[in-house]
């Protein structure tokens, strides 16, 4: 009987995965200081912010007396952007007299990490930018982010939204953007790269890392015809390791 039991066990033991990892959400990577910061300049449009933002220099031009335009015409112009701005209900003096204090708490609040999750096995989805970086052979370095454009096409996320994985497994990443799933262990560890990405230098700034087990393309499986994004086809991203060390891609 002790014979059977001890065969169940070991079965089981070789059937078990290499790493019980937790399904995580990129809203659960998020620390106290995020979850309670709200950012008031996030609810205006982007013409609400550019309106802003012509307010604001029009009236330093008006304090310097260095534009070279009528001190009439400025006034004229800043009325119009102001009572627009009111119009909506947007406290033009609030905001900037406030915005030195909340940019200093916005950017506190895109660092703060949820510290709970640090040493603790993870999997969470997202797209992939693949970097050159430091690293022994077969290892591959790059970016975690939760949406295709981040950081190129579209701003970066904050950092807390954004995660620095190694990959040791001898995984190849050549592409950018390809959707993957990462399992691995993480930690909270600011870091800060600058990186070549498909619009120019980009500074990668990312609260978290990522020590990673097990990597799983979306995309496997999947034909390039049958793809329903043309894209997939130049952002194919991990692939089989070839022979020899292995190169992190850009």
């Amino acid at each position: 009987m002790k014979r059977v039991f001890l065969l169940v066990l070991l079965t089981g033991m070789a059937c078990a995965p290499a790493l019980a990892a937790m399904p995580v959400n990129w809203p659960d990577l998020k620390g106290p200081a995020s979850t309670s910061f709200e950012d008031p300049f996030e609810a205006l449009s982007i013409r609400q912010l550019q309106s802003l933002g012509m307010v604001l220099r029009l009236r330093e031009a008006l304090d310097s007396g260095t534009s070279g335009a009528s001190d009439a015409d400025l006034r004229a112009r800043l009325q119009r952007e102001e009572a627009m701005l009111a119009a909506e209900g947007v406290n033009v003096d609030w905001l900037l007299s406030h915005r030195e204090e909340i940019a200093r708490k916005r950017a506190v609040a895109s660092l703060s990490g949820n510290s709970s999750l640090t040493g603790k096995a993870i999997t969470i989805t997202g797209y992939a930018i693949p970097v050159e970086g430091p690293g022994g052979a077969g290892e591959a370095n790059g970016y975690l982010v939760p949406e295709q454009g981040m950081c190129s096409h579209m701003p970066a996320p904050p950092p807390n939204q954004m995660i620095r994985y190694v990959v040791k497994s001898g995984n190849q990443a050549d592409y950018v953007y390809e959707p993957v799933v990462l399992t691995g262990r993480l930690k909270l560890q600011p870091t800060r790269q600058n990186i070549m990405l498909l619009d120019g230098r980009v500074d990668m700034i990312a609260a978290f890392e990522m020590e990673v087990e097990e990597v799983r393309s979306l995309d496997e499986g999947r034909s390039e015809a049958a793809s329903p994004n043309p894209m997939s086809r130049l952002w194919k991203f991990f692939r089989r390791p070839k022979n020899g060390p292995a190169e992190a891609g850009q």
